[in-house]
């Protein structure tokens, strides 16, 4: 355990080119996802302000299948993202242990998280500002690791971190992509327009 502003690390639940993901609790005593920033990106005053534009553009999507970000900032000098906690298991580690134990996931169950991860995503294209005008919002990594399923069944999409939007004070650089490859919208991958 690890105290890190007003939240407890309870518990490591993965990493990546970012930053560190945890498992965590207010001291109120709600859990929540924390997700740390890696000092050395930060540090880059080009990077601190895409992730900045990208996590407040991101904290205005509200849905019932879009893990919701409640809070983000710095504390000690790391930059952090705090996320609604999910219980369940991403879509990867799903089909992961449906294909080892030989039994797919049944072809209704796959056609409801379609349906909701469709629903997100809406959501998020048709997300507008206060002025009512559009956000323009493109996930970009929508990828069975960014798809939770709760305990109950229903489908929350996370990680808009390398969401396409408007308003941003940054742009991607020419020639360079975001997302997973195999998962990439056509145009995307052509260097279309998203």
């Amino acid at each position: 355990m690890e105290t890190f502003g007003h939240f407890t690390l309870l518990k490591r639940l993965g990493a990546g080119g970012m930053g560190e993901v945890f498992l965590a609790k207010l001291q109120g005593g709600d859990f929540t996802t924390v997700k740390r920033i890696l000092p050395h990106l930060t540090e880059n005053p080009r990077f601190l302000r895409l992730f900045l534009d990208e996590t407040r553009i991101a904290s205005r999507l509200v849905h019932p299948n879009i893990a919701r970000i409640t809070e983000f900032g710095e504390v000690d000098g790391t930059w952090f993202v705090a996320m609604e906690y999910v219980p369940g298991k991403d879509l990867r580690e799903l089909l992961r242990r449906a294909r080892d134990v030989e039994h797919p996931i049944p072809a209704s169950v796959v056609a409801k998280f379609a349906v909701q991860i469709a629903a997100a995503l809406d959501a998020a294209h048709s997300a507008t500002d206060a002025q009512g005008r559009s956000l323009k919002i493109v996930h970009r990594d929508v990828s069975p690791h960014n798809i939770l399923v709760t305990t109950e069944g229903t489908v929350k999409l996370i990680d808009f971190g390398v969401a396409k939007a408007a308003n941003k004070s940054m742009h991607t650089a020419t020639g360079i992509l975001k997302g997973k490859f195999p998962y990439m919208a056509p145009e995307q991958a052509s260097a279309k327009h998203v």
